[in-house]
């Protein structure tokens, strides 16, 4: 069944039975017919309301269909229920919803309340009928917020008590609050001047193997580099140009962790990760992210491969917005361990959280390898990027 069943009865219901039952035997000693009619009326309308209750709910359905809303702050959605009922009526009964205060209803003067928003709508369903209720939400701050419970309360016929029904299977729908944006400085400071395989409007460095046409010839030029076709074609000498290109690969690395905790800067960081992030996207950089939350798999924590465009940022803010106090932490030194072993190195390698000594011996590993390290340090409301000394046993910051 969809449907766990709960009976609140008030013990008025069990009087009003036994005191029928006693109007039933006293009007034979009293040989009234006026007693008589009313206790078996009284018993009908009390075996009724025992039947009525006893299969409520038996052929209630909801269409249960997976729907994710994915939101920016203050975006609106809908949840939408859709209720079919082949059973007994539900008359003058109450919907009551639970779910995550990532999002909020909307015009309703309402507080969360543990971490969730309760939510009560009045419901009735005739036989045969089919509703749909519709639920506006906006989207509140960054997480995934899913419809925690459903239940159903409808009171009984005489007022004694009521029904009610729990929704048994999970709900699938669920809307997900991509993270805000923090500022961060100094993210030209990144682009390096060393040769690379990534076109790059800001390097020195030229792909001989990418040509992107030619232009006039000036005295400075190499004579190796004079397009010779284009020369003959245009009657002027012309010199080959190519792509610039350089190795700008970038690593996040965030450590969410305080200790044995999340960290109380997990939102500054996150949103400071999530402007890195755009910026990558929009001078087509590629990327990849990895946070210390455990997860399973053959990568034990959150990691997402290098690559660029829109797809990819959206897979990064996805990843972004499932992180919550609640979340099962990775210790960061694993972490660094694991990716300076088993992943692909990026030339760049951001650091964001804290960092204790065994971390900070990871990561003087990773840059043995001849990466650049950078430190996202947090300001009063924005961050910025600093350049990572490592040496044998320190991290210091210049």
């Amino acid at each position: 069944m969809e449907w766990k069943k709960y009976h609140a009865e008030d013990g008025y219901l069990s009087l009003s039975s036994v005191f029928s039952v006693f109007l039933l035997i006293a009007s034979f000693y009293l040989k009234s017919w006026e007693v008589f009619l009313a206790s078996i009326l009284f018993l009908l309308i009390i075996s009724a309301n025992t039947y009525y209750m006893k299969h409520l709910g038996e052929k209630l359905s909801l269409q249960n269909t997976k729907v994710r809303y994915k939101l920016f702050a203050g975006q609106e959605a809908k949840w939408i229920l859709e209720f079919d009922n082949k059973g007994l009526p539900i008359l003058k009964g109450e919907l009551r919803i639970l779910f995550d205060d990532c999002i909020c209803p909307v015009d309703q003067n309402l507080e969360p309340r543990l971490g969730n928003f309760e939510l009560s709508i009045p419901f009735s369903l005739n036989h045969n009928e089919r509703k749909i209720i519709t639920i506006p939400i906006s989207a509140r701050k960054r997480g995934v917020s899913k419809i925690r419970k459903l239940e159903l309360y409808i009171p009984n016929f005489i007022g004694f008590g009521e029904t009610i029904l729990e929704y048994r299977a999970q709900l699938l729908q669920d809307a997900l609050v991509y993270p805000s944006r923090l500022p961060v400085k100094n993210i030209l400071s990144l682009f390096t001047d060393r040769p690379g395989t990534f076109l790059s409007a800001y390097s020195l460095f030229e792909d001989h193997f990418s040509p992107a046409g030619t232009r006039q010839y000036v005295s400075s030029d190499s004579f190796n580099r004079i397009n010779w076709k284009a020369s003959a074609r245009k009657q002027s000498l012309q010199t080959k140009v190519f792509e610039k290109a350089a190795e700008t690969g970038w690593n996040i690395s965030l450590n969410v962790s305080a200790g044995h905790s999340i960290s109380a800067q997990l939102e500054e960081r996150i949103s400071s990760a999530a402007e890195i992030a755009y910026i990558c996207v929009k001078e087509n950089i590629p990327f990849s992210m990895c946070i210390n939350i455990r997860t399973a798999g053959s990568t034990p924590f959150y990691f997402i491969s290098a690559a660029s465009g829109k797809d990819h940022l959206q897979k990064v803010l996805e990843m972004l917005a499932v992180v919550d106090n609640h979340s099962s932490i990775y210790p960061y030194e694993k972490m660094l361990s694991f990716y300076e072993r088993h992943l692909t190195s990026q030339p760049y390698f951001l650091h964001a959280g804290e960092l204790n000594p065994a971390a900070s011996s990871a990561i003087t590993n990773i840059s043995r390898k001849g990466a650049f390290l950078f430190e996202l340090q947090l300001l009063n409301e924005e961050a910025e990027l600093r350049p990572l000394q490592v040496k044998a046993k320190e991290v210091a910051i210049q």
